[in-house]
């Protein structure tokens, strides 16, 4: 049996997370509305068409619960 070094094991959980990150990536990818809404926000951002949170949060009365 041969045991995994602390920096193999690192390796290892970095290597299955990168994993994990492409999938979503594709299970995005794979809906065509989400996409399209994605680059509605960038363009929005990118227009300046944003306010920040913190307006948000007491324009919908929720200081408290944050």
């Amino acid at each position: 049996m041969t045991l995994l070094t602390a920096e193999e094991k690192e390796l290892l959980t970095k290597a299955a997370s990168l994993m994990d990150e492409l999938l979503e990536t594709l299970e995005v990818m794979q809906d065509k509305k989400l996409v399209k809404d994605l680059k509605i926000a960038l363009r929005e951002v990118e227009e300046g068409k944003t306010r920040p949170l913190d307006e948000l949060i007491r324009e919908l009365n929720l200081e408290s619960e944050i």
